[in-house]
């Protein structure tokens, strides 16, 4: 049988907690940033800087993609078509679906040991519906929180707080990963474990680091 935990800094680890963008899913395209950077008559950098600036809100389901992408207008001093907000909608979505095995196969090994599994992830609605409908192997987690499903987003701890309830796991025997430094202290906050990477190599060199005891992703059974 495998074991059913696995180590980190020699505390007991039961259950994994994955954010979505950018630790199970690819970066987001350059030329996509510029090319909703163009629409906004800003550089990449600029842009990204009000992209995330309204981001919570709508991740919330606080403000509509509407609100959200007029928001972002308005910080640049410019104005959106009704079909420019409908092709930032489009892209959005599109320039975070792309989900990278490598994570999805450490994920299931994690499994195969017998650890449970979790995605914890600010998403607005369009991005949720998405994966929602297109993806089935988020069935293979035992919890999927949502920020925009729950009304809350990262870092605020009611939504961990919601994850170890469904998972009910204990707080001092669950790592979270994310990409995010502000979100991986939010969990260390509540004595869960914290890993800020967004790359498998990173994961894996910083879990190496941390004297994790257990799978590794990247790496042969």
């Amino acid at each position: 049988m495998p074991p059913v935990s696995a180590h980190l800094n020699g505390r007991v680890i039961r259950a994994v907690i994955l954010d979505y963008g950018e630790v199970l899913s690819f970066p987001p395209p350059p030329e996509t940033i510029a090319a909703m950077a163009d629409l906004f008559h800003v550089g990449p950098g600029r842009f990204r800087e009000f992209y995330y600036a309204e981001r919570n809100a709508y991740d919330r389901g606080a403000i509509s993609a509407e609100q959200y992408w007029n928001a972002i207008a308005k910080d640049a001093g410019t104005q959106l078509s009704t079909e420019q907000i409908v092709w930032l909608r489009r892209n959005d979505v599109e320039m975070w679906s792309n989900v990278n095995p490598a994570m999805l196969q450490w994920a299931s090994l994690l499994r195969e040991h017998g650890l449970q599994t979790a995605v914890v992830s600010n998403m607005h609605a369009d991005m949720a519906r998405s994966l929602r409908e297109n993806l089935g192997w988020i069935s293979e987690f035992q919890c999927f929180v949502l920020s925009v499903e729950l009304g809350v987003a990262k870092p605020d701890a009611r939504i961990f707080r919601h994850c170890l309830d469904c998972l009910q796991a204990a707080v001092s025997e669950t790592l979270f990963i994310d990409d995010k430094p502000q979100n991986t202290r939010a969990a260390e906050e509540l004595g869960i474990a914290g890993i800020c990477a967004n790359s498998p190599e990173s994961i894996r060199e910083r879990l190496q680091a941390a004297a994790w005891a257990g799978p590794l992703p990247g790496l042969d059974r």
